[in-house]
């Protein structure tokens, strides 16, 4: 079951709709950062919009949330020959998007 929740974001109202386990997550890691959900989803928005990413924005939040929460879990068995993305641990999106300045774990 999807919970549609209305926010504000980059100026203009916008709803989301979400599983109630992403709006956990995404409440939790708003609180984690100390700022708001409007804030987190609009910073996830803006980072998928300069990626030129095709995806809605609940899908964003959804795959940005799985990312953020991969890159916490060591990964074992990994094919280190493979090209692997970086993800900042910070913001949880990829580190050629970051807007912030955090140092890898």
């Amino acid at each position: 079951m999807l919970i549609k929740k209305s926010l504000s974001i980059s100026g203009h109202r916008t709803s989301l709709a979400l599983e109630p386990e992403f709006w956990a997550v995404l409440e939790q890691t708003a609180l984690t950062e100390g700022k708001p959900v409007a804030r987190l989803v609009a910073q996830i928005d803006k980072s998928r919009e300069e990626s030129n990413e095709k995806s809605g924005l609940a899908s964003a939040v959804r795959v940005w949330l799985f990312h953020r929460k991969a890159s916490q879990v060591p990964r074992q068995g990994t094919n280190h020959s493979a090209p692997q993305k970086q993800w900042c641990y910070k913001c949880g999106t990829l580190s050629e998007f970051c807007d912030t300045t955090s140092e890898r774990e």
